[in-house]
Parts: C-alpha cells; structure tokens; sequence
C-alpha cells in the first residue's frame, strides 16, 4: 500500500499536467492561419467584414473577415490589386499581405 500511493500521486500530477499543456497548445493553434489564399481583390465589405476575391480568373470567392483584417484591408486595400489572406481553420481571414505575387 505504501509503495502504490507515491506511484498513483505522481500519475495523477503527470497526467494533470500532461492535460494542461494540451489545452494551452491547442488554445495556441486555434488562431493560427492554417490556409494561404493568393488572388486578386474585387471588394471589401468593412461593415459587413467580408471581401471577394478573384482566385482564379473568372472565379470569385467571398470570405469573411476577422476586425484585424479588415482594419488591414480598410487601410491599404484597393481594387484589382494581389492579394495574399491567410485563413484560420474555420475559413475567416486573420491576416493580409497586399501587392504580394507576380
């Protein structure tokens, strides 16, 4: 019995903290851009946080927008210019980076 007590006290210390660390990881991740999307803006929507951008020729796509990135986009986005938004896991764009690209 006293050999056990020491042995289930330090798996329950190990598994605690095991459990904390897995929790501020993922906290971490969830708002870090897990997509990249390069195309060419067509409109911003500032109010309604959203912008259509032409990914490919023809073939536009409308995002949401997260406060930050469309602050961005407010500042120094302009029509028919490259675009490069990245996006979290939930498709709502957390950043841009304009005039990027060929």
């Amino acid at each position: 019995m006293k050999n056990i007590m020491p042995v289930l006290f330090i798996m329950l210390v190990s598994g605690s903290l095991t459990m904390a660390m897995a929790e501020t990881k993922a906290e971490r991740a969830k708002g870090a851009p897990v997509k990249i999307v390069q195309g060419t803006l067509k409109e911003v929507d500032v109010k309604g946080k959203t912008a259509t951008v032409e990914i490919v020729q023809g073939q536009a796509v409308k995002l949401k927008l997260s406060e930050e990135a469309a602050d961005q986009l407010d500042r120094v986005g302009k029509k028919a210019e490259r675009v490069e938004l990245r996006l979290s896991a939930d498709d709502v764009v957390q950043t841009v980076a304009v005039g990027t690209g060929p």
